[in-house]
Protein backbone atom coordinates (compact mmCIF):
# COMPACT_ATOMS: atom_id res chain seq x y z
CA UNK A 1 0.00 0.00 0.00
CA UNK A 2 3.10 2.23 0.51
CA UNK A 3 4.41 1.58 -2.24
CA UNK A 4 1.22 2.41 -4.16
CA UNK A 5 0.83 5.52 -2.37
CA UNK A 6 4.26 7.05 -3.06
CA UNK A 7 3.35 6.32 -6.46
CA UNK A 8 0.73 8.87 -6.28
CA UNK A 9 2.45 11.22 -4.67
CA UNK A 10 5.13 11.36 -7.30
CA UNK A 11 2.38 11.58 -10.19
CA UNK A 12 0.77 14.72 -8.11
CA UNK A 13 4.05 16.23 -7.67
CA UNK A 14 5.24 15.60 -11.42
CA UNK A 15 1.80 17.28 -12.89
CA UNK A 16 2.42 20.40 -9.99
CA UNK A 17 5.83 20.82 -11.09
CA UNK A 18 4.57 20.76 -14.64
CA UNK A 19 2.64 23.57 -14.80
CA UNK A 20 5.19 25.69 -12.09
CA UNK A 21 7.63 24.75 -15.07
CA UNK A 22 5.55 26.87 -17.76
CA UNK A 23 6.76 29.81 -16.30
CA UNK A 24 10.51 29.53 -15.93
CA UNK A 25 13.05 30.09 -17.92
CA UNK A 26 15.02 26.88 -18.20
CA UNK A 27 14.62 23.33 -19.73
CA UNK A 28 11.17 21.39 -17.81
CA UNK A 29 13.30 18.63 -16.53
CA UNK A 30 15.81 21.08 -14.18
CA UNK A 31 12.39 21.87 -12.64
CA UNK A 32 11.72 18.43 -11.98
CA UNK A 33 14.75 18.24 -10.89
CA UNK A 34 14.86 21.15 -8.37
CA UNK A 35 11.21 19.91 -7.26
CA UNK A 36 12.27 16.78 -6.29
CA UNK A 37 15.31 18.08 -3.95
CA UNK A 38 13.07 21.07 -2.44
CA UNK A 39 10.42 17.85 -1.61
CA UNK A 40 13.57 15.98 -0.39
CA UNK A 41 13.65 19.08 2.80
CA UNK A 42 10.33 18.74 3.60
CA UNK A 43 10.78 16.47 6.92
CA UNK A 44 6.84 15.61 5.87
CA UNK A 45 7.57 14.09 2.54
CA UNK A 46 8.29 10.41 2.69
CA UNK A 47 11.43 9.10 2.17
CA UNK A 48 12.02 6.84 -1.10
CA UNK A 49 14.50 3.70 -1.39
CA UNK A 50 14.97 2.55 -4.76
CA UNK A 51 15.88 -0.58 -6.08
CA UNK A 52 18.22 -0.36 -8.94
CA UNK A 53 17.59 -3.27 -10.68
CA UNK A 54 13.91 -2.55 -10.71
CA UNK A 55 14.61 1.37 -11.70
CA UNK A 56 16.55 0.27 -14.55
CA UNK A 57 13.59 -2.28 -16.12
CA UNK A 58 10.87 -0.03 -15.26
CA UNK A 59 12.76 3.13 -17.00
CA UNK A 60 14.62 2.27 -19.65
CA UNK A 61 12.87 0.11 -22.10
CA UNK A 62 10.13 2.26 -22.60
CA UNK A 63 11.65 5.46 -23.46
CA UNK A 64 14.81 3.48 -25.83
CA UNK A 65 11.38 1.94 -27.66
CA UNK A 66 9.49 5.21 -28.21
CA UNK A 67 12.93 7.14 -29.42
CA UNK A 68 13.22 3.86 -32.10
CA UNK A 69 9.19 3.79 -32.70
CA UNK A 70 9.66 7.20 -33.94
CA UNK A 71 13.09 7.26 -36.05
CA UNK A 72 12.20 7.54 -39.70
CA UNK A 73 14.37 4.25 -41.21
CA UNK A 74 15.26 6.38 -44.31
CA UNK A 75 16.82 8.96 -42.97
CA UNK A 76 18.58 7.10 -40.41
CA UNK A 77 20.36 5.27 -43.28
CA UNK A 78 21.30 8.09 -45.66
CA UNK A 79 22.62 9.63 -42.46
CA UNK A 80 24.21 6.21 -41.35
CA UNK A 81 27.90 7.30 -41.61
CA UNK A 82 27.51 10.72 -39.30
CA UNK A 83 25.33 9.38 -36.98
CA UNK A 84 27.39 6.13 -36.00
CA UNK A 85 30.77 8.52 -35.43
CA UNK A 86 28.43 9.68 -32.70
CA UNK A 87 27.09 7.02 -31.31
CA UNK A 88 30.05 4.71 -31.31
CA UNK A 89 33.14 7.01 -31.99
CA UNK A 90 31.63 9.86 -29.34
CA UNK A 91 30.67 7.63 -27.17
CA UNK A 92 33.70 5.83 -26.48
CA UNK A 93 35.95 8.85 -27.14
CA UNK A 94 33.98 10.49 -23.88
CA UNK A 95 33.98 7.69 -21.86
CA UNK A 96 37.63 7.33 -22.10
CA UNK A 97 38.51 11.45 -21.59
CA UNK A 98 35.82 11.62 -18.87
CA UNK A 99 36.86 8.36 -17.21
CA UNK A 100 40.65 9.16 -17.31
CA UNK A 101 39.95 12.89 -16.32
CA UNK A 102 37.73 11.15 -13.16
CA UNK A 103 40.37 8.96 -12.17
CA UNK A 104 43.37 11.29 -12.28
CA UNK A 105 40.80 14.04 -10.42
CA UNK A 106 39.09 12.40 -7.94
CA UNK A 107 41.06 10.54 -5.27
CA UNK A 108 40.50 7.08 -4.44
CA UNK A 109 37.94 6.56 -7.29
CA UNK A 110 38.92 3.11 -9.40
CA UNK A 111 39.30 3.24 -12.76
CA UNK A 112 36.66 1.09 -14.07
CA UNK A 113 34.10 3.13 -12.34
CA UNK A 114 35.06 6.24 -13.78
CA UNK A 115 35.08 4.55 -17.20
CA UNK A 116 31.50 3.89 -16.00
CA UNK A 117 31.04 7.35 -15.12
CA UNK A 118 32.42 8.04 -18.78
CA UNK A 119 29.64 5.77 -19.91
CA UNK A 120 27.19 6.92 -17.98
CA UNK A 121 27.79 10.44 -19.47
CA UNK A 122 28.20 9.95 -23.19
CA UNK A 123 24.54 9.60 -24.15
CA UNK A 124 22.25 12.79 -24.93
CA UNK A 125 18.82 13.14 -23.83
CA UNK A 126 16.65 13.68 -27.31
CA UNK A 127 13.29 14.99 -25.73
CA UNK A 128 15.43 18.18 -24.26
CA UNK A 129 16.77 18.42 -28.17
CA UNK A 130 13.97 17.51 -30.28
CA UNK A 131 11.83 20.28 -27.98
CA UNK A 132 14.36 23.07 -29.20
CA UNK A 133 14.48 21.88 -32.81
CA UNK A 134 11.24 21.28 -33.81
CA UNK A 135 10.26 24.60 -32.72
CA UNK A 136 12.86 26.34 -34.74
CA UNK A 137 12.11 23.96 -38.06
CA UNK A 138 16.06 23.48 -38.51
CA UNK A 139 17.40 21.75 -41.34
CA UNK A 140 15.82 18.02 -41.51
CA UNK A 141 19.41 16.34 -41.98
CA UNK A 142 20.32 17.89 -38.79
CA UNK A 143 17.51 16.94 -36.96
CA UNK A 144 17.68 13.38 -38.30
CA UNK A 145 21.16 13.29 -36.81
CA UNK A 146 20.97 14.26 -33.44
CA UNK A 147 17.72 12.05 -33.11
CA UNK A 148 19.55 8.74 -34.41
CA UNK A 149 22.71 9.37 -32.60
CA UNK A 150 20.15 10.13 -29.83
CA UNK A 151 18.99 6.47 -30.25
CA UNK A 152 22.18 4.84 -31.11
CA UNK A 153 24.36 6.25 -28.28
CA UNK A 154 22.09 5.70 -25.70
CA UNK A 155 22.60 1.90 -26.54
CA UNK A 156 26.18 2.25 -27.06
CA UNK A 157 26.71 4.19 -24.33
CA UNK A 158 24.36 1.98 -21.66
CA UNK A 159 26.12 -1.38 -23.38
CA UNK A 160 29.68 0.18 -22.43
CA UNK A 161 28.30 1.26 -18.91
CA UNK A 162 27.53 -2.74 -18.26
CA UNK A 163 31.11 -3.60 -18.99
CA UNK A 164 32.54 -0.99 -17.20
CA UNK A 165 30.41 -2.20 -13.96
CA UNK A 166 31.34 -5.96 -15.09
CA UNK A 167 34.78 -4.37 -14.78
CA UNK A 168 34.72 -3.26 -11.35
CA UNK A 169 33.18 -6.51 -9.81
CA UNK A 170 35.98 -8.76 -11.34
CA UNK A 171 38.19 -6.73 -10.64
CA UNK A 172 40.52 -6.79 -14.25
CA UNK A 173 39.53 -6.09 -17.47
CA UNK A 174 40.22 -7.36 -20.93
CA UNK A 175 40.17 -5.18 -24.24
CA UNK A 176 40.11 -8.28 -26.63
CA UNK A 177 37.68 -10.25 -24.38
CA UNK A 178 35.55 -7.03 -24.00
CA UNK A 179 35.55 -6.81 -27.85
CA UNK A 180 34.44 -9.93 -28.34
CA UNK A 181 31.89 -10.11 -25.93
CA UNK A 182 30.66 -6.50 -27.07
CA UNK A 183 30.10 -7.80 -30.64
CA UNK A 184 28.44 -11.12 -29.11
CA UNK A 185 25.95 -9.17 -26.94
CA UNK A 186 25.48 -6.44 -29.24
CA UNK A 187 24.22 -8.48 -32.29
CA UNK A 188 22.66 -11.17 -30.11
CA UNK A 189 20.52 -8.30 -28.47
CA UNK A 190 19.64 -6.66 -32.07
CA UNK A 191 18.72 -9.67 -33.37
CA UNK A 192 16.28 -10.58 -30.38
CA UNK A 193 14.94 -7.16 -30.71
CA UNK A 194 13.79 -8.03 -34.47
CA UNK A 195 12.62 -11.05 -33.18
CA UNK A 196 10.32 -10.24 -30.41
CA UNK A 197 9.16 -7.26 -32.87
CA UNK A 198 8.36 -9.47 -35.60
CA UNK A 199 6.38 -11.86 -33.57
CA UNK A 200 4.72 -9.21 -31.28
CA UNK A 201 3.43 -7.98 -35.01
CA UNK A 202 2.38 -11.38 -35.83
CA UNK A 203 0.54 -11.67 -32.29
CA UNK A 204 -1.31 -8.49 -32.87
CA UNK A 205 -2.22 -9.20 -36.67
CA UNK A 206 -3.88 -12.33 -35.67
CA UNK A 207 -5.59 -10.79 -31.97
CA UNK A 208 -7.00 -7.83 -34.49
CA UNK A 209 -8.18 -10.68 -37.26
CA UNK A 210 -10.12 -12.76 -34.26
CA UNK A 211 -11.18 -9.82 -32.05
CA UNK A 212 -11.88 -7.07 -35.09
CA UNK A 213 -9.57 -3.98 -34.80
CA UNK A 214 -9.99 -4.24 -30.72
CA UNK A 215 -7.81 -0.55 -30.17
CA UNK A 216 -7.51 -1.71 -26.56
CA UNK A 217 -5.37 -4.99 -27.02
CA UNK A 218 -3.60 -3.89 -29.56
CA UNK A 219 -2.20 -0.38 -27.49
CA UNK A 220 -1.94 -3.33 -25.04
CA UNK A 221 0.65 -5.27 -26.81
CA UNK A 222 2.62 -1.77 -28.13
CA UNK A 223 3.10 -1.28 -24.21
CA UNK A 224 4.37 -4.57 -23.76
CA UNK A 225 6.76 -5.28 -26.80
CA UNK A 226 9.62 -2.81 -25.32
CA UNK A 227 10.19 -4.94 -21.44
CA UNK A 228 9.44 -8.15 -24.01
CA UNK A 229 12.46 -7.75 -26.07
CA UNK A 230 14.41 -6.32 -22.94
CA UNK A 231 13.77 -9.58 -20.80
CA UNK A 232 14.39 -11.99 -23.85
CA UNK A 233 17.64 -10.58 -24.48
CA UNK A 234 18.47 -10.26 -20.56
CA UNK A 235 17.25 -14.31 -20.96
CA UNK A 236 19.80 -15.05 -23.39
CA UNK A 237 22.81 -13.45 -22.24
CA UNK A 238 22.23 -10.27 -24.97
CA UNK A 239 22.16 -6.82 -24.68
CA UNK A 240 18.49 -6.14 -23.32
CA UNK A 241 19.04 -2.15 -24.47
CA UNK A 242 19.78 -3.20 -28.06
CA UNK A 243 16.56 -5.29 -28.39
CA UNK A 244 14.72 -2.44 -27.23
CA UNK A 245 16.27 -0.67 -29.80
CA UNK A 246 15.53 -3.05 -32.63
CA UNK A 247 11.85 -3.97 -31.65
CA UNK A 248 11.41 0.08 -31.62
CA UNK A 249 12.97 0.26 -34.85
CA UNK A 250 11.15 -2.20 -36.71
CA UNK A 251 7.75 -1.25 -34.90
CA UNK A 252 8.00 2.09 -36.05
CA UNK A 253 8.35 0.85 -39.77
CA UNK A 254 5.31 -1.54 -39.07
CA UNK A 255 2.73 0.15 -37.12
CA UNK A 256 1.99 3.12 -39.50
CA UNK A 257 0.70 1.17 -42.09
CA UNK A 258 -0.97 -1.27 -40.27
CA UNK A 259 -2.60 0.31 -37.34
CA UNK A 260 -6.09 1.68 -37.81
CA UNK A 261 -6.50 5.49 -36.97
CA UNK A 262 -8.37 4.80 -33.98
CA UNK A 263 -5.47 2.85 -32.69
CA UNK A 264 -2.78 4.98 -33.99
CA UNK A 265 -4.26 8.09 -32.53
CA UNK A 266 -4.87 6.01 -28.81
CA UNK A 267 -1.50 4.79 -29.46
CA UNK A 268 -0.23 8.13 -29.54
CA UNK A 269 -2.09 9.37 -26.69
CA UNK A 270 -1.35 6.94 -24.34
CA UNK A 271 2.64 6.53 -25.37
CA UNK A 272 2.60 10.32 -24.88
CA UNK A 273 1.10 10.07 -21.01
CA UNK A 274 3.53 7.18 -20.24
CA UNK A 275 6.64 8.82 -21.25
CA UNK A 276 5.22 12.30 -19.62
CA UNK A 277 5.44 10.26 -16.39
CA UNK A 278 8.81 8.30 -16.73
CA UNK A 279 10.44 11.27 -17.76
CA UNK A 280 8.82 13.73 -15.06
CA UNK A 281 8.99 10.65 -11.99
CA UNK A 282 12.99 10.02 -12.81
CA UNK A 283 14.06 13.59 -12.49
CA UNK A 284 12.17 13.88 -9.75
CA UNK A 285 13.26 10.34 -7.89
CA UNK A 286 16.86 11.81 -8.81
CA UNK A 287 15.99 15.02 -6.97
CA UNK A 288 14.82 13.04 -4.01
CA UNK A 289 17.67 11.59 -3.60
CA UNK A 290 20.39 13.94 -4.17
CA UNK A 291 20.57 15.15 0.40
CA UNK A 292 21.10 11.64 0.85
CA UNK A 293 23.90 11.85 -1.83
CA UNK A 294 25.29 14.80 -0.36
CA UNK A 295 25.43 14.27 2.82
CA UNK A 296 27.34 10.64 1.97
CA UNK A 297 30.03 12.14 -0.38
CA UNK A 298 30.19 15.20 1.99
CA UNK A 299 31.69 13.03 4.56
CA UNK A 300 34.76 12.19 2.19
CA UNK A 301 35.38 15.29 0.16
CA UNK A 302 34.28 19.07 0.56
CA UNK A 303 31.94 21.30 -1.06
CA UNK A 304 34.51 22.92 -2.98
CA UNK A 305 36.19 20.12 -3.70
CA UNK A 306 32.62 18.59 -4.91
CA UNK A 307 31.65 21.58 -7.33
CA UNK A 308 34.94 21.22 -8.68
CA UNK A 309 35.09 17.79 -9.51
CA UNK A 310 31.13 18.26 -11.13
CA UNK A 311 32.72 21.28 -13.16
CA UNK A 312 35.75 19.54 -14.31
CA UNK A 313 33.63 16.31 -15.29
CA UNK A 314 30.94 18.39 -16.91
CA UNK A 315 33.16 20.44 -18.74
CA UNK A 316 35.20 17.22 -20.46
CA UNK A 317 31.78 15.95 -21.58
CA UNK A 318 31.42 19.12 -23.46
CA UNK A 319 34.46 19.88 -24.19
CA UNK A 320 34.82 16.10 -25.78
CA UNK A 321 32.04 16.64 -27.78
CA UNK A 322 32.99 19.45 -29.48
CA UNK A 323 36.24 18.39 -30.24
CA UNK A 324 34.88 15.08 -31.89
CA UNK A 325 32.40 16.69 -33.98
CA UNK A 326 34.61 18.89 -36.52
CA UNK A 327 37.13 16.34 -37.37
CA UNK A 328 34.68 13.71 -37.27
CA UNK A 329 32.42 15.66 -39.98
CA UNK A 330 34.91 16.93 -42.21
CA UNK A 331 38.18 14.14 -41.84
CA UNK A 332 35.82 11.16 -44.13
CA UNK A 333 35.50 13.86 -46.88
CA UNK A 334 39.07 13.21 -47.73
CA UNK A 335 37.78 9.82 -48.78
CA UNK A 336 36.57 10.37 -52.67
CA UNK A 337 34.07 7.81 -52.03
CA UNK A 338 32.37 10.02 -49.00
CA UNK A 339 32.50 13.00 -50.86
CA UNK A 340 30.50 11.34 -53.92
CA UNK A 341 27.94 10.29 -51.82
CA UNK A 342 27.35 13.21 -49.39
CA UNK A 343 27.61 17.19 -48.89
CA UNK A 344 29.71 18.55 -46.82
CA UNK A 345 28.06 19.88 -43.76
CA UNK A 346 27.38 23.47 -42.99
CA UNK A 347 30.02 24.71 -40.04
CA UNK A 348 26.72 26.76 -38.56
CA UNK A 349 25.07 22.95 -38.55
CA UNK A 350 28.10 21.39 -37.28
CA UNK A 351 28.57 24.01 -34.18
CA UNK A 352 24.91 23.05 -33.41
CA UNK A 353 25.83 19.27 -32.79
CA UNK A 354 28.48 20.15 -31.07
CA UNK A 355 26.70 22.26 -28.14
CA UNK A 356 23.06 19.86 -28.81
CA UNK A 357 25.06 17.53 -25.78
CA UNK A 358 22.10 18.19 -23.06
CA UNK A 359 22.50 14.82 -20.78
CA UNK A 360 18.76 13.48 -19.59
CA UNK A 361 16.81 10.73 -18.39
CA UNK A 362 19.10 7.68 -19.96
CA UNK A 363 22.45 9.03 -17.78
CA UNK A 364 19.95 9.53 -15.05
CA UNK A 365 18.64 5.77 -15.31
CA UNK A 366 21.91 4.43 -15.50
CA UNK A 367 23.42 5.96 -12.36
CA UNK A 368 20.87 5.02 -10.28
CA UNK A 369 20.89 1.46 -11.60
CA UNK A 370 24.24 0.90 -9.93
CA UNK A 371 23.69 -1.77 -7.55
CA UNK A 372 23.91 -1.02 -3.63
CA UNK A 373 26.30 -3.88 -2.88
CA UNK A 374 29.13 -6.08 -4.44
CA UNK A 375 28.33 -9.53 -4.73
CA UNK A 376 30.63 -9.93 -1.65
CA UNK A 377 28.01 -7.67 0.32
CA UNK A 378 30.40 -4.66 0.56
CA UNK A 379 29.67 -1.39 -0.61
CA UNK A 380 29.90 -0.90 -4.34
CA UNK A 381 32.81 1.31 -4.63
CA UNK A 382 32.00 5.42 -5.92
CA UNK A 383 28.46 4.48 -6.13
CA UNK A 384 27.40 7.93 -4.61
CA UNK A 385 30.20 10.06 -5.82
CA UNK A 386 29.57 8.75 -9.66
CA UNK A 387 25.67 9.90 -8.98
CA UNK A 388 26.09 12.94 -7.74
CA UNK A 389 28.55 13.66 -10.42
CA UNK A 390 25.79 12.21 -12.87
CA UNK A 391 23.36 14.80 -11.42
CA UNK A 392 26.06 17.29 -11.80
CA UNK A 393 26.71 16.98 -15.18
CA UNK A 394 22.69 16.36 -15.71
CA UNK A 395 22.16 19.98 -13.89
CA UNK A 396 25.05 21.68 -15.59
CA UNK A 397 23.97 20.83 -19.56
CA UNK A 398 20.53 21.62 -19.46
CA UNK A 399 21.35 24.70 -17.45
CA UNK A 400 23.83 25.69 -19.86
CA UNK A 401 23.20 24.02 -23.40
CA UNK A 402 19.35 23.54 -22.96
CA UNK A 403 18.96 27.66 -22.60
CA UNK A 404 21.78 28.62 -25.16
CA UNK A 405 20.81 26.55 -27.77
CA UNK A 406 17.89 28.19 -29.05
CA UNK A 407 19.67 31.47 -29.17
CA UNK A 408 23.14 29.89 -30.59
CA UNK A 409 20.77 28.20 -33.50
CA UNK A 410 18.47 31.66 -34.42
CA UNK A 411 22.10 33.82 -34.12
CA UNK A 412 23.45 31.22 -36.77
CA UNK A 413 20.61 31.27 -38.94
CA UNK A 414 19.85 27.74 -39.09
CA UNK A 415 16.66 27.27 -41.15
CA UNK A 416 14.62 24.77 -42.63
CA UNK A 417 15.97 23.52 -46.19
CA UNK A 418 13.64 23.01 -48.70
CA UNK A 419 13.34 18.93 -48.77
CA UNK A 420 10.50 18.41 -45.95
CA UNK A 421 8.44 21.70 -47.91
CA UNK A 422 8.69 19.68 -51.17
CA UNK A 423 7.99 16.19 -49.17
CA UNK A 424 5.25 17.57 -47.79
CA UNK A 425 3.75 19.22 -50.67
CA UNK A 426 4.25 16.14 -52.77
CA UNK A 427 2.24 14.11 -50.36
CA UNK A 428 -0.68 16.35 -49.70
CA UNK A 429 -1.02 16.28 -53.51
CA UNK A 430 -0.79 12.92 -54.25
CA UNK A 431 -3.19 12.32 -51.15
CA UNK A 432 -5.69 14.64 -52.74
CA UNK A 433 -5.96 13.31 -56.35
CA UNK A 434 -6.13 9.65 -55.44
CA UNK A 435 -9.08 10.61 -52.95
CA UNK A 436 -10.67 12.72 -55.89
CA UNK A 437 -10.32 9.68 -58.15
CA UNK A 438 -11.58 7.47 -55.89
CA UNK A 439 -14.72 10.03 -55.49
CA UNK A 440 -15.51 10.63 -59.36
CA UNK A 441 -15.18 6.48 -59.57
CA UNK A 442 -18.39 7.08 -57.65
CA UNK A 443 -20.44 9.03 -59.47
CA UNK A 444 -21.37 6.78 -61.35
CA UNK A 445 -22.91 4.28 -58.39
CA UNK A 446 -24.96 7.26 -57.01
CA UNK A 447 -28.62 6.89 -57.81
CA UNK A 448 -30.14 9.08 -55.41
CA UNK A 449 -30.21 12.69 -55.57
CA UNK A 450 -29.08 12.84 -52.08
CA UNK A 451 -26.02 11.01 -52.50
CA UNK A 452 -25.74 13.05 -55.86
CA UNK A 453 -25.59 16.28 -53.63
CA UNK A 454 -23.46 14.85 -51.34
CA UNK A 455 -20.83 13.36 -53.39
CA UNK A 456 -20.43 16.84 -55.26
CA UNK A 457 -19.79 18.59 -52.12
CA UNK A 458 -17.46 16.09 -51.63
CA UNK A 459 -15.56 16.33 -55.16
CA UNK A 460 -15.81 20.46 -55.07
CA UNK A 461 -13.68 20.01 -50.99
CA UNK A 462 -11.30 18.05 -52.80
CA UNK A 463 -11.15 19.90 -56.34
CA UNK A 464 -10.34 23.52 -54.25
CA UNK A 465 -7.84 21.67 -52.42
CA UNK A 466 -6.15 20.61 -55.17
CA UNK A 467 -6.49 23.84 -56.93
CA UNK A 468 -4.82 25.71 -54.13
CA UNK A 469 -2.18 23.24 -53.81
CA UNK A 470 -0.86 23.23 -57.34
CA UNK A 471 -1.72 26.77 -57.40
CA UNK A 472 2.06 28.59 -57.70
CA UNK A 473 0.53 31.88 -57.12
CA UNK A 474 0.33 31.22 -53.73
CA UNK A 475 2.87 32.51 -51.46
CA UNK A 476 4.17 30.25 -48.19
CA UNK A 477 3.04 33.37 -45.96
CA UNK A 478 -0.46 34.09 -47.92
CA UNK A 479 -0.67 30.10 -47.37
CA UNK A 480 0.14 30.43 -43.98
CA UNK A 481 -2.05 33.30 -43.41
CA UNK A 482 -5.62 31.43 -45.09
CA UNK A 483 -4.98 28.19 -43.25
CA UNK A 484 -4.51 30.12 -39.55
CA UNK A 485 -7.57 31.63 -40.26
CA UNK A 486 -9.50 29.06 -41.78
CA UNK A 487 -8.34 27.24 -38.72
CA UNK A 488 -9.28 30.01 -36.25
CA UNK A 489 -13.01 30.43 -38.10
CA UNK A 490 -13.63 26.63 -37.73
CA UNK A 491 -12.59 26.40 -34.28
CA UNK A 492 -14.07 29.46 -32.89
CA UNK A 493 -17.15 28.07 -34.61
CA UNK A 494 -16.63 24.39 -33.03
CA UNK A 495 -16.41 26.70 -29.31
CA UNK A 496 -20.22 27.88 -29.73
CA UNK A 497 -21.25 24.32 -30.78
CA UNK A 498 -20.14 23.03 -27.79
CA UNK A 499 -21.48 25.76 -25.95
CA UNK A 500 -24.64 25.45 -27.30
CA UNK A 501 -25.18 21.63 -26.79
CA UNK A 502 -23.73 21.76 -23.01
CA UNK A 503 -25.90 24.28 -22.33
CA UNK A 504 -28.80 22.15 -23.47
CA UNK A 505 -27.35 19.41 -21.11
CA UNK A 506 -27.08 21.80 -18.03
CA UNK A 507 -30.59 22.90 -18.27
CA UNK A 508 -32.10 19.45 -18.79
CA UNK A 509 -33.50 19.51 -22.14
CA UNK A 510 -31.80 16.80 -23.33
CA UNK A 511 -30.15 13.70 -21.65
CA UNK A 512 -26.82 12.65 -21.05
CA UNK A 513 -27.25 9.08 -23.86
CA UNK A 514 -28.09 12.23 -26.10
CA UNK A 515 -25.36 15.00 -25.05
CA UNK A 516 -22.60 12.37 -24.61
CA UNK A 517 -22.33 11.18 -28.44
CA UNK A 518 -22.72 14.39 -29.61
CA UNK A 519 -19.90 16.10 -27.04
CA UNK A 520 -17.84 12.86 -28.61
CA UNK A 521 -18.26 13.81 -32.33
CA UNK A 522 -17.52 17.11 -31.67
CA UNK A 523 -14.33 16.25 -29.69
CA UNK A 524 -13.13 14.58 -32.74
CA UNK A 525 -13.81 17.28 -34.85
CA UNK A 526 -11.55 19.05 -32.31
CA UNK A 527 -8.54 16.79 -32.26
CA UNK A 528 -9.19 16.94 -36.22
CA UNK A 529 -8.55 21.17 -35.88
CA UNK A 530 -5.93 21.06 -33.28
CA UNK A 531 -3.80 18.19 -35.80
CA UNK A 532 -3.89 20.11 -39.05
CA UNK A 533 -3.45 23.55 -36.84
CA UNK A 534 -0.32 25.81 -38.98
CA UNK A 535 2.58 26.14 -37.25
CA UNK A 536 4.03 29.55 -36.69
CA UNK A 537 5.56 31.25 -39.47
CA UNK A 538 9.44 32.08 -38.65
CA UNK A 539 10.44 35.68 -39.85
Amino acid sequence: MAAFEHALILLLLVASLSVVGRWLPWPQLITYLAGGVVAALMPVFPRLTLDPGFFFLCFLPPLLFSDGWLMPLRELFKARRPILLLAIGLVTFTTLTVGLVAHWLVPGLPLAMAFALGAIVSPTDAVAVSAVTERLRVPARLTTILNGESLMNDATGLVAFKFALAAVVAGSFSLRSAAWEFSLVALGGFATGLVVGYAVGKLRDLLVHLAASDTMIEVTLSLMTPYAAYLAAELFGFSGVLAVVAAGLYSGWRDPVRMDATTRQTAFGVWGLLLFWLNGIAFVLLGLQFPTLLAAVSGHYTIAELLGFTAAIAGTAIVARLVWVFPGTYLPFLLPSVRRRETRSPVAAVLVTGWAGMRGTVTLAAALSIPLFMPDGAPFPGRDLVIFLAFGVIATTLLLQGTTLEPLIRRLGLREDESRPREDKLARMTAVEAGLKSLRALEAAAATPEQNAALGLVIAEYEQRLAVLASGGETRRSAHRRRHANHHYRTTALKAERSALDDLWRQGHIIDEVHRPLQQLLDYEESLLQGAAPPPLEE
